[in-house]
């Protein structure tokens, strides 16, 4: 019986986390650092995407002095990433747009949304995480 409990546990490892300074110039190596972290991921180039959209938006929005990164991989391939940061006035969303509308700004959560598994956010005072998880890519034969 344990060894069926055990046996449906997901294989979960932390790969790595790191903190950055919540400022611009960050970002670019916080997008470094992750290319490396991932290194021959097939998500690798859709999780450094992501990351900059959200590390981007903690930088814009938080008030923190840095900005944390946790990367997690489980053992079918999925990648989980976090963006932690002490948080804003008001919680991380998704704005939306009159179509037409070509605005600077408020894309990185649409990309989030459209590129992820699956993402969302939660709050721990003074803290706040968003996250998003990338599937394996299918391969067709």
């Amino acid at each position: 019986m344990l060894d069926d409990a055990i046996s449906d546990t997901p294989r979960i490892r932390l790969v790595e986390r790191a903190g950055f300074p919540a400022t611009p110039e960050a970002v670019s190596g916080a997008r470094r650092w992750l290319r490396k972290v991932l290194d021959d991921h097939p998500s690798r180039d859709d999780a450094v995407l992501l990351l900059s959209e959200t590390f981007t938006n903690s930088v814009r929005h938080t008030r923190s002095a840095a900005v944390g990164v946790v990367v997690i991989l489980d053992a079918g391939g999925c990648v989980q990433v976090e963006v932690v940061d002490e948080g804003a006035k008001t919680p991380p969303c998704v704005r939306g747009h009159h179509p037409g509308d070509l605005p600077e700004s408020g894309h990185g959560l649409h990309l989030v949304r459209t590129f992820s598994s699956r993402w969302g956010f939660f709050e721990e005072r003074p803290r706040c995480v968003v996250w998003f998880v990338l599937e394996p890519p299918v391969h067709t034969p």
